[in-house]
């Protein structure tokens, strides 16, 4: 089945025009994303290639389709795919991807950016995270971003939500359903936003906008139909679907690793 990647948001390059501009722990670069499919039980890469595409998103579909054309090349007829998992990382987790691996009947187990934080075993995880909250907010203010949810204390109990400039926001909606889910809605009174001294910090247009509002999800509104996301986060909370992702760190880690230390790779920054 062929794949069609969208390349109208990609900055062109005028020395390398199928590259891309990526966020690396080097700054941005003009670089490729290098994605790896690895066999979990010898660590042997089934397929590899390099998309100048900064997210992954788009890319677990040809990857799939890469992995079942090299194994056809080696006379296996059949799809590699009916007996085999796959995992991947967060990075791959799109409704449209999980669609495409529900619907071709593929065993995936792909993680979402909220899966550890519903893992039990990560339950007491947050108060770390609390200490590092300023340090966070201050760097990001220092790079031109705006506040976001997670800058805005919310008691879900007390159904209270205080801003980043220690006001009570008031709650105009408690049963407001966005994209299939419940939410909590919140708006910060315009005696307070008005004249805060961290308003353009809070707001993307200080000068259109008059206050800030935002919005915590409680969980899928009743009557809704379930999505493809909806049914990855179940399968992959399961016992088994946690045990079976699990392996993946152990799996195609220990490549990259192997690529970037042992063979002097280091100019090689990508994961997958």
């Amino acid at each position: 089945m062929a794949s069609t990647i969208d390349n109208r948001s990609q900055k062109s390059n005028l020395t390398d025009n199928e590259s891309a501009k990526m966020k690396s722990a080097h700054g941005v670069i003009q670089g490729y994303d290098g994605v790896a499919a690895v066999d979990a039980k010898h660590q042997v890469i089934v397929h590899a290639e390099a998309f100048g595409e900064a997210q992954e998103h788009d890319l677990l579909v040809p990857m799939i389709e890469g992995t079942r054309e090299n194994f056809q090349g080696i006379g296996r007829e059949e799809d590699i795919f009916e007996d085999t998992q796959l995992t991947a990382d967060a990075g791959f987790h799109t409704e449209v991807n999980m669609k495409h691996l529900f619907e071709e009947g593929i065993d995936g187990y792909v993680a979402d950016t909220l899966f550890r934080k519903r893992d039990p075993r990560f339950a007491g995880a947050s108060r770390y995270k609390e200490r590092h909250r300023e340090a966070r907010r201050e760097a990001r203010m220092k790079n031109g971003g705006v506040f976001t949810n997670h800058d805005f204390h919310y008691d879900p109990e007390r159904q209270l939500c205080i801003c980043p400039a220690g006001k009570k926001l008031y709650r105009n909606g408690s049963n407001v359903v966005i994209n299939g889910y419940q939410a909590v809605k919140f708006c910060a009174p315009k005696r307070a936003c008005r004249p805060c001294h961290l308003r353009a910090q809070c707001l993307k247009h200080p000068d259109r906008s008059e206050v800030r509002q935002v919005h915590f999800f409680s969980g899928r509104a009743p009557n809704q139909p379930e999505t493809f996301t909806s049914k990855m986060k179940r399968k992959i909370d399961s016992a088994m679907g946690r045990l079976i992702y699990g392996r993946r760190l152990g799996t195609v880690e220990p490549v990259f690793a192997n690529i970037t230390r042992m063979l002097g790779l280091e100019p090689f920054h990508a994961a997958g």
